[in-house]
């Protein structure tokens, strides 16, 4: 029991240092980008989610893409942001959705495919150019 309890608090320290670099979700902050047309990329998230993490290793990763720099990357809670994420249509965690140009131009549900992934923050990232 001592075993499970050390490995699922050094599970939760470590989704914690990986999403350390997301900023948090909010309302004002995330209308504001799409209104400018600055490529956003919305991961809605849950702590205990393993595909949540699985998506956010990913995102983390390409966030270090010099490339890429320009791409805000969002972290919502599933239930926490409920009011502003269903008009997007998102009703659940696990989901990636990408904004460029002022509109939705993308979305991945419960993918951890780094390639798919990469190609939607990416084109997200060239059509703001």
């Amino acid at each position: 029991m001592r075993r499970i309890l050390i490995a699922l608090f050094a599970l939760v320290a470590t989704s914690t240092v990986t999403l350390a670099d997301f900023v948090t979700f909010e309302k004002t902050k995330f209308e504001a980008l799409v209104k400018s047309k600055a490529p956003v990329v919305v991961h809605t998230h849950e702590w205990w989610c393993s595909t949540c993490r699985a998506q956010a290793n990913v995102l983390e990763s390409l966030q270090k893409n010099p490339k890429l720099s320009k791409v805000t990357m969002l972290r919502a809670s599933s239930g926490g942001n409920r009011d502003v994420l269903e008009p997007m249509k998102v009703t659940s965690r696990s989901i990636i959705v990408v904004f460029a140009g002022g509109k939705e131009i993308g979305r991945l549900n419960w993918v951890t495919d780094e390639a798919q992934i990469r190609a939607l923050v990416e084109k997200a990232a060239s059509e703001s150019n």
